[in-house]
């Protein structure tokens, strides 16, 4: 296996690590509900919380990249993001869950824009779209794996643990990407020009109808997944165990549609 192969799985494997704390949630909010006996339009906020903190906070972070070498701010956000990951698993109350997801939110947005870099760095011209499409499509294995591994933890033993076993794939990548991460990424040559020319990026229209286009997607997706669960059991009447199956058909949907998108891309189309 070429380290081509290696570093793009390890990169899919960052986003799935990623997505599995942002999916995950939507999964075991009505076990947290009970536990801090508060109501699921509350712990709704949370999620909203995360999300516009997400969006804010990563242009801001990525802004400053050019400040440091690549890796080493890649290194110290996973610190930080494994450090606000496991707080999620100890929280005890409302407010710590909401700041522990803040923390988390913060970093998660700039760790997948990096490692977006690193794919446009090592992928060969003919593949680059084929390998940004996987390291997205991360976030759909998320949903087909571990939304529904993190429910059923939740259902049988604890939400906690759901986190925890965040935190030990947090660790896992970052030590993998000690080893594989690229170190020269041609990044001194842009610093002069980076800063200056990164928000003017909006003022071009196709830039901005992009950006418009999937910020609809994702409004129009994470508006029901927040609350796919209780939807699902409480109102359709589903059992937890078809719960899992659906989130799976959800799921393999994106991947496909991830993996098209990346082929029609690669083929110039």
């Amino acid at each position: 296996m070429s380290k081509y192969t290696i570093r793009s799985i390890l990169f899919v494997f960052v986003a799935f690590m990623l997505g599995c704390n942002e999916y995950m949630i939507v999964g075991v909010l009505p076990d947290i509900a009970r536990e801090f006996h508060a109501s699921l339009s509350s712990l709704g906020y949370i999620v909203t919380l995360f999300a516009l903190v997400y969006a804010i906070s990563t242009p801001i972070i990525t802004s400053l990249a050019h400040h440091f070498k690549r890796h080493h701010l890649l290194f110290g956000l996973i610190t930080i993001f494994l450090f606000g990951n496991t707080w999620t698993a100890m929280s005890s109350n409302y407010y710590s869950l909401l700041f522990s997801r803040i923390i988390t939110a913060c970093t998660a947005g700039a760790i997948i824009s990096i490692v977006l870099i690193f794919g446009n760095f090592i992928a060969p011209l003919n593949k680059r779209a084929s390998l940004l499409s996987w390291i997205f499509a991360g976030f759909s294995i998320a949903s087909v794996v571990g939304v529904p591994l993190g429910t059923m933890i939740s259902t049988n033993f604890s939400w906690h643990m759901s986190f925890w076993l965040i935190s030990i794939l947090t660790i896992i990548c970052l030590l993998l990407l000690i080893w594989l991460a690229p170190r020269n990424t041609d990044q001194a040559a842009k610093k002069s020009t980076e800063k200056n020319n990164q928000f003017l990026l909006l003022a071009d229209r196709r830039i901005l109808f992009s950006v418009i286009f999937v910020v609809m997607v994702c409004a129009s997706q994470y508006t029901y997944y927040t609350y796919i669960r209780p939807l699902i059991t409480n109102e359709m009447h589903f059992s937890y165990s078809w719960l899992n199956w659906l989130l799976l058909g959800l799921g393999l949907a994106s991947i496909i549609g991830n993996k098209v998108g990346g082929l029609i891309a690669d083929r110039g189309a």
